[in-house]
């Protein structure tokens, strides 16, 4: 290692020039990722979700903000997709291969809370209060899975060819390749072509964006989302290993407490038995952890579950 080597800051977590899809990008963390994003260069990021005006009403936000970017081109683009109806991730992808031709990353941040149990389950003093606390709205855990867990494969699969060609466009050798002893090889002349520096060797990377719940033997949303968070993150590490041999990272970003529609009814302080750091997680939190798996820092980073809880797992029943 060259220890002497000049060590740039704006480039070790930065999005400049990357190409960036943030499902579930108009609102909470996923609108966090995109400012950060957006603020440190991305070339071009496309925010899906169902409700085209929720997502609009994010590109205004953004574009209208102090801290937004000093560009004449168009950055952000909203685009109107369910997660869980792969007609419409299929149009997307055919959008972005049209628009783009490559994503350089992929953020599966798209998520419901599901059936509401966790309270009742503590509060049960019965065995039939706990039974129904299990059951509470026992039919909607098809959905909360769908979008928290089936979803991950659906819209990975879905850009894999979108990821491959990001690839391809930093001169890595495309296809499979196998054998100990046999790197995937990167053509450096790719890199100043694509306007690149010389020494970024990035490959394509999907994040997928899970919860602290992943871990946490105490469900305070309820089980189906515990579950499917859990089951997310997991997948996640799986992608990582399915997909070394294409060159393809995979990593995970779990948040603990974050403003969202989803924690529109939690206290936003908390106690140093609840969350040591006592409040939640705010945009720095998020930008400093995406920027890092984004930026060059975060090249060497593959198959990870990066937490982002403000030492909540450290007070709780945990599987991590």
């Amino acid at each position: 290692m060259d220890v002497q080597a000049r060590l740039n800051p704006t480039d070790l977590f930065s999005a400049k020039g990357l190409v960036v899809v943030i499902t579930g990008g108009g609102s909470g963390i996923g609108l966090a990722i995109a400012s950060a994003l957006y603020q440190t260069g991305a070339a071009h990021i496309y925010l899906l979700g169902r409700r085209l005006d929720i997502l609009q009403d994010a590109i205004k936000t953004l574009e209208s903000s102090p801290s937004a970017p000093n560009t004449s081109s168009t950055v952000l683009t909203a685009i109107s997709a369910d997660v869980t109806d792969q007609s419409t991730i299929d149009a997307a992808v055919e959008q972005i291969t049209k628009e783009v031709g490559y994503v350089d990353v992929l953020i599966n941040n798209a998520g419901i809370i599901g059936p509401a149990n966790g309270q009742d389950l503590r509060k049960a003093e019965s065995i039939d209060q706990l039974k129904d606390a299990f059951l509470k709205d026992y039919d909607k855990w098809h959905s909360t899975l769908a979008i928290n867990t089936q979803s991950v494969i659906g819209v990975s699969g879905a850009f894999l060819p979108l990821l491959n060609a990001a690839n391809t466009r930093r001169g890595w050798a495309p296809g499979k390749v196998t054998g100990d002893g046999n790197p995937r090889v990167q053509d450096a002349s790719a890199l100043s072509k694509a306007g690149l520096d010389a020494d970024d060797d990035r490959m394509a990377q999907i994040i997928t964006v899970a919860s602290v719940a992943s871990f946490m033997r105490v469900a305070f949303s309820g089980l189906a989302y515990s579950a499917s968070k859990s089951a997310a993150m997991h997948l996640g590490k799986m992608l990582s290993t399915i997909l070394a041999e294409w060159g393809i990272r995979s990593n995970v970003v779990c948040p603990g407490p974050f403003p969202s529609d989803m924690t529109s009814k939690v206290h936003p302080k908390f106690g140093t038995a609840q969350v040591p750091q006592g409040r939640m997680g705010g945009v720095g939190d998020v930008a400093g952890v995406l920027l890092f798996l984004v930026g060059k820092g975060g090249a060497y980073v593959n198959g990870s579950a990066q937490l982002m809880d403000g030492g909540r797992l450290g007070v709780f029943p945990t599987t991590y």
